[in-house]
């Protein structure tokens, strides 16, 4: 972003938290002037560091909803610091040319700040799915309220008096767990709100009712999956504490950069939550040492001087992570690109030296 000027960047919450972390021991700061947040539920409350460095007057935060079936965005929202500490989730009015309905189980309007299901009409509603009649005619209705076609989105939420819509998460996504209907995603969403957390999500595990359970996933810039748990267990009613905190590296993401939740690993795969050693091995020391040091405090578990960063399950998110550490640490400035050339410890330090 630096390097290229980057004045206005366009992505989605998950993409978008690491940069925030790494951002912060920057000294200087970014010419990015509009941020505009889409694809998945923005954690608002995880914007505060970034707005303490940039400002409303000096960069302007955009939530928007949108779907495919709708040539994407709909609504649109300024996201101001009054938002963040709220932990608003609107996501704004519809934009010239939509129509945004909440509906109840009988398709009838909701009343102001009754939660239903959300429709969306307008020109850009899509014709349909390609040879897939039964299911466009499930999504893609008549719209009994201003002509013309509607889409069924599956989301729930609610429309405020003053016309705001609140996204209030998926349909299909709600759960029913040991007779509590449960939304994983408000879970996830007080997750975020924690001092460390840069990333959460939450998955729900157990083919058999009897056995199903909650699982949470955290990326930690600082603190511990107990301080998380004692946090949220003030928080929330316990049918809704996840049974397992699981500290992760980063997490998974799909292409189009949303948590992939598929390719979340069993909480007993996952990086083990007991502080990491800063002692380097023998043998290791000077800058190699110090750079150990700061793969393992970013990685979250011991690795060699010599292992591969990729091999490890080193990522481009964590590359920036090892990038912002080195730079507090006040060890040499690294480009994330050099560990492409130089994946292991030694080869790094070399590097670096020479």
């Amino acid at each position: 972003l630096a390097e290229r000027g980057v004045t206005v960047l366009s992505q989605t919450p998950s993409a978008f938290a690491p940069l925030t972390e790494v951002e912060r021991t920057r000294h200087d700061r970014l010419p990015v002037r509009l941020v505009i947040f889409g694809g998945e539920p923005l954690p608002v409350r995880s914007l505060l560091p970034w707005l303490d460095r940039y400002p409303e007057t000096r960069c302007r935060l955009v939530n928007m909803f949108g779907i495919t079936e709708t040539t994407v965005h709909v609504t649109a929202e300024t996201v101001t610091r009054w938002h963040a500490l709220a932990g608003s989730r609107s996501v704004g009015r519809p934009v010239p040319g939509w129509r945004v309905y909440v509906l109840d189980e009988s398709g009838r309007l909701a009343p102001p700040g009754v939660a239903g299901e959300i429709h969306v009409a307008g020109a850009g509603v899509a014709l349909g799915y390609l040879r897939r009649p039964g299911l466009t005619a499930e999504r893609f209705l008549p719209d009994p309220f201003g002509g013309g076609r509607m889409y069924r989105t599956g989301d729930r939420g609610r429309l405020r008096p003053d016309g705001v819509l609140e996204h209030l998460g998926r349909q299909d996504d709600q759960v029913k767990l040991r007779g509590f209907r449960i939304e994983p995603d408000e879970i996830r969403s007080v997750l975020a709100e924690g001092t460390g957390v840069v990333a959460a999500a939450v998955t729900v595990r157990g083919a058999d009712a009897a056995a199903r359970r909650l699982d949470a996933y955290v990326v930690l810039s600082e603190g511990t999956t107990a301080a998380v748990r004692e946090r949220i267990a003030r928080i929330l009613p316990d049918h809704m504490v996840p049974a397992t905190i699981t500290a992760l590296p980063a997490l998974p993401m799909t292409a189009n950069g949303k948590v992939d939740l598929a390719a979340l690993p069993d909480p007993v795969e996952a990086v083990p939550e007991s502080d990491v050693d800063d002692e380097p091995p023998a043998g290791v020391d000077g800058l190699a040492g110090e750079l150990l040091a700061v793969w393992r405090q970013v990685l979250g578990f011991a690795v060699g001087a010599s292992d591969s960063f990729w091999e490890v399950g080193g990522n481009s998110l964590l590359a920036m992570r090892i990038a912002a550490a080195m730079r507090e640490r006040g060890l040499p400035p690294l480009h994330p690109r050099a560990l492409y050339l130089n994946p292991t410890v030694r080869k790094l330090a070399a590097s670096l030296t020479s």
